[in-house]
């Protein structure tokens, strides 16, 4: 928006940016994929405050959500929307392309437990299973299975840089002596080598502004010594460190139990708190100190494609309080990311990257820990499953 001069709708059907000056991604604004999305929505719920809950679902696509049948934590639906009409020609792709509903009413149960879930695969309760954790996928054999997304996920440790001891660089850095990515990976993963890539930085692996520069800060050896010494140079004196682990999601909870050892074996005095994934949400907005109910450092993940470039990376971002959680201020990495904003030119783009992440790996705005990618697995009668984010259209099942 800081590029538009005036955005105005002269009908029902058309949005025009009039813009400040040329601003070459603003299709890529527009067609993200992944969080946050630039939702189309009626002016009446434009205007309503963010943090008030929306209870009217009103949508232009394939399927139309069933409010009245949504169980809070265990069951949402989804319903063929019998108006919708899918575009005409083209191949589907992950977002684009045709979206042709092949089945009428889609049930949707989130199921913590895995071994819960497994058996509902297993009996055929379920169809298909979005996420599945490699400890469990010696048991679906028989069924099909495929990387649902090559972005994969990319793990980021979070610090709170409005307190100590992670308000000081010097003691961030001290992070990038003990952090092992293939330590983090193998804790999510197990031993499979083709669910995790190493080293990952902080633009995801494989796409266009990935690089090395700066990585060999991940491909050392681990030096638990040096990084004691360097804690107490750097002005350590012993701070509680506060770290939030989720104890109901696999991956988030191995990241919490891997970074719980590596802080306390660097010579960090740390308190490792396992809570629920919504309270960690909650509480990560909280700046206040750790004796007042603040926090210091977790453990997340982010999907590779929300770490493609340095427009949609928000935990990149490094406005200071202004900022999202965590706070970090850089204004070396705001200026440059303001430069790549302005960059047309595809080479000088992923120069810029180089240098950006160079540059965040001094400042440390977080620590990336690896990126793996997950399975999903459905049923052999179903068909028709898109690469990227679970999508319901083009998906058929035979009886």
């Amino acid at each position: 928006m800081a590029y538009t001069d005036e955005l105005s709708a002269p009908d029902d059907k058309t949005i025009v940016f009039k813009l400040k000056k040329p601003f070459a991604l603003l299709p890529d604004m527009l067609g993200k994929v992944g969080s946050s999305i630039c939702a189309i929505m009626p002016e009446r719920l434009a205007r309503t405050d963010p943090f008030t809950q929306v209870t009217e679902m009103v949508g232009s696509g394939p399927f139309r959500f069933v409010g009245s049948e949504r169980v809070i934590g265990s069951l949402v639906v989804y319903e063929k929307f019998a108006d919708y009409v899918p575009r005409d020609g083209g191949t589907p792709q992950w977002t684009s392309g045709p979206k042709r509903v092949l089945l009428d009413r889609v049930e949707w149960h989130p199921i913590p437990d895995l071994a819960t879930a497994a058996a509902a695969m297993q009996s055929k309760e379920m169809d298909w299973w979005e996420t599945v954790s490699a400890d469990v996928m010696p048991l679906l054999k028989g069924l099909q299975a495929q990387i649902a997304d090559p972005t994969g996920y990319i793990g980021c440790l979070r610090m709170n840089e409005l307190q100590p001891p992670f308000d000081n660089p010097a003691i961030r850095r001290v992070l990038l002596q003990v952090v092992d990515q293939v330590d983090y990976m193998l804790a999510v993963t197990g031993d499979d080598p083709k669910l995790r890539h190493t080293p990952a930085g902080i633009f995801c692996p494989g796409l266009p502004m990935a690089s090395e520069a700066g990585l060999d800060a991940f491909t050392k050896p681990r030096d638990f010594a040096a990084a004691k010494r360097a804690l107490t140079e750097a002005g350590y004196k012993g701070e509680k460190v506060v770290l939030m682990g989720a104890s109901d999601l696999p991956n988030l909870k191995a990241l919490g139990d891997v970074t719980a050892d590596l802080l306390a074996r660097a010579g960090f005095n740390v308190d490792y708190q396992v809570l629920d994934w919504g309270t960690v949400v909650q509480r990560r907005t909280r700046k206040e100190p750790v004796g007042q109910g603040g926090w210091s450092i977790f453990g997340t993940f982010w999907a590779g494609l929300d770490q493609a470039t340095p427009a949609n990376n928000a935990f990149l971002r490094s406005p200071g309080e202004s900022g999202t959680f965590g706070w970090p201020k850089s204004e070396a990495l705001e200026a440059m990311r303001q430069q790549w904003l302005d960059t047309p030119d595809p080479a000088a783009q992923k120069a810029l990257a180089a240098r950006i992440q160079q540059q965040a790996l001094i400042d440390l705005p977080y620590v990336p820990v690896g990126q793996y990618f997950f399975s999903t697995v459905y049923q052999n009668n179903v068909s028709g499953v898109l690469e990227g984010p679970p999508l319901f259209w083009n998906v058929r099942k035979a009886s």
